[in-house]
């Protein structure tokens, strides 16, 4: 080969090496833009600032999903769902917290994933899906770890979804965990919603005085952009317990902190409300008549705000496939230039091999017999190891059967032991049904049974299929005759057939004694009017 012709063709891989450190240079630099982007979105959004307009996030996202970095497609995907979210499109922001979900998960993102749990949440609560929201809320808890405050978070917000669908008990052992995580964070803000919720479920159970108490808790905790809330649910149980003294003075307060502050249309919407209630308990129709038309105007605009919101997402989805016409055609124009780019090397690459192949000819040809003639050699060590690998083999995997003839013949023993304990354990339940059935009284026929049945857990399942075993029919005539019994109410009914104490009652069912006379309460109310 002249020198000439090598000249050219270490000019031409010059030229192609230095137009691939272009590209890669400027793949760095947008990057690097992308990133910045996705900083600036990160920061408005902290700062409750409006990023309804950031559309370049979702240019960062889809630019971070084609490299592949799933460390930063994670959070753009979650920064791309609170911009959908900011302009109302919910199923777009569903969509992009689920990838953001799942990309943080691929990257090891904790932060991004917990984030994305929890905004899923907040979307299926509202749209009313709050046993859903349930699930999402306590994987951002786990996702958490250590992060009291965060966690604190998620598990008040479990909490309030349980006050939604009536679940109490499980309502105030979320929120004792959520407010011993925030009061440990020192977490004033999520503190303050623990309490505040706890108001809440001691006014669904009729509980002013407590309600009150948690509320005054509650009012030093919040921020000004907050206070109006606060003082606005101070003044609705002041009205539920007509104390006109403290709600004037408390209503007085939220009218004023209003003026100082901006409240969000839902708030203002749930003032009006409750101004109508206020003016009606005094008589005052005119002023009720003035503030309906005041939450009217706000639920219109409300209304009006999700309407128009359906129209631009309509009109956005045709701009989008413009865009994306547009860049399918950018797309094409920089396919083409790779493809001359990788044709020029590929040649390149060939020249350059042709001149090694020859070089290497004649190397490989005396590699490959000398490589033949230690193939020989390994061979027959090969062989000669194989027949001492098989006839190793051969003697482990007999000892192996025999050791595991040995282990079926122990679980078979096993087996038959504890199936005669279930047995035994099942008829002396029976035993203590039957006791408990001719003398109803007997405290230690009850002991014996609590004892063999519920071991100190709650085994209602196997309780009932003992009960129904001495008192056949009995379980489906009540569920027949009272289908809306709630489940402690139907287990106080099935407890109801042995005399025991209160505290007895509050043992086996696992709650207070107080609680045990309110089921008793409503299991009679029910009864009354079923017949």
């Amino acid at each position: 080969m002249s020198k000439n012709k090598t000249k050219r063709i270490a000019t031409t891989l010059g030229l192609v090496f230095g137009l691939l450190l272009l590209a890669a240079c400027g793949s760095k630099g947008k990057t690097e833009r992308m990133a910045a982007v996705m900083d600036e979105v990160r920061a408005k959004y902290k700062a409750y600032d409006d990023i309804s307009n950031d559309d370049q996030i979702f240019e960062a996202y889809d630019y971070f999903v084609r490299q592949k970095d799933f460390g930063n497609a994670a959070p753009a995907a979650l920064y791309s769902g609170c911009v959908r979210q900011a302009k109302k499109e919910y199923e777009a922001a569903m969509n992009c917290y689920k990838e953001a979900d799942r990309y943080g998960r691929m990257a090891g993102d904790s932060v991004s994933a917990a984030f994305a749990q929890y905004y899923i949440g907040d979307l299926l609560n509202a749209s009313g899906h709050e046993a859903d929201a349930i699930t999402n809320y306590k994987a951002a808890a786990a996702l958490w770890g250590d992060s009291l405050s965060r966690k604190a978070r998620c598990l008040n917000a479990v909490a309030m979804m349980d006050l939604v669908i009536d679940e109490y008990d499980s309502a105030f052992v979320y929120l004792e965990q959520a407010l011993d995580l925030a009061q440990t964070a020192k977490d004033k803000v999520t503190e303050a919603s623990v309490w505040n919720n706890y108001s809440v479920a001691y006014q669904l159970l009729d509980e002013n005085d407590a309600a009150l108490d948690c509320l005054r808790k509650t009012l030093p905790l919040v921020d000004e952009k907050r206070r109006p809330v606060a003082l606005l649910n101070l003044a609705k149980v002041y009205l539920a317990m007509d104390n006109r003294d403290s709600l004037e003075y408390y209503k007085t307060l939220m009218l004023n902190a209003i003026e100082k502050t901006d409240i969000q249309p839902e708030t203002q919407a749930a003032v009006y409300g409750f101004l109508i209630k206020d003016a009606l308990a005094v008589g005052d129709y005119e002023g009720a008549y003035q503030f309906e038309r005041q939450h009217e105007k706000v639920a219109l605009d409300l209304l009006s705000d999700q309407t128009q919101s359906s129209v631009l997402e309509i009109q956005k989805k045709y701009d989008f496939e413009a865009q994306a016409n547009q860049h399918n055609r950018q797309m094409l124009s920089r396919q083409r230039v790779i493809i001359l780019l990788t044709v020029i090397l590929l040649a390149a690459l060939v020249a350059v091999t042709i001149l090694i192949l020859n070089a290497l000819k004649k190397k490989r040809i005396e590699a490959e017999i000398n490589a033949n003639l230690l193939e020989l050699k390994k061979r027959n060590a090969q062989q000669q190891q194989t027949q001492s690998e098989m006839q190793a083999q051969f003697d482990a995997l007999q000892q192996q059967s025999e050791q595991q003839l040995q282990l079926q013949n122990a679980l078979r023993e096993q087996t038959d032991d504890r199936l005669k304990d279930e047995y035994l354990q099942k008829c002396h339940i029976i035993r203590c049904f039957e006791v408990l059935s001719r003398d109803r009284s007997n405290p230690m026929a009850f002991k014996d049974l609590e004892k063999s049945l519920f071991e100190g857990e709650d085994h209602w399942a196997g309780f009932e299929v003992a009960f129904e075993g001495v008192h056949p029919g009995f379980i489906a005539s009540v569920r027949e005759r009272y289908p809306d019994l709630s489940e402690s109410e139907f287990r106080y009914c099935l407890l109801s057939h042995f005399k025991l104490s209160r505290q007895e009652y509050a043992d086996v069912l696992g709650c207070s004694v107080y609680n045990v006379d309110k089921v008793r309460a409503s299991l009679n109310a029910k009864m009354k009017e079923n017949e």
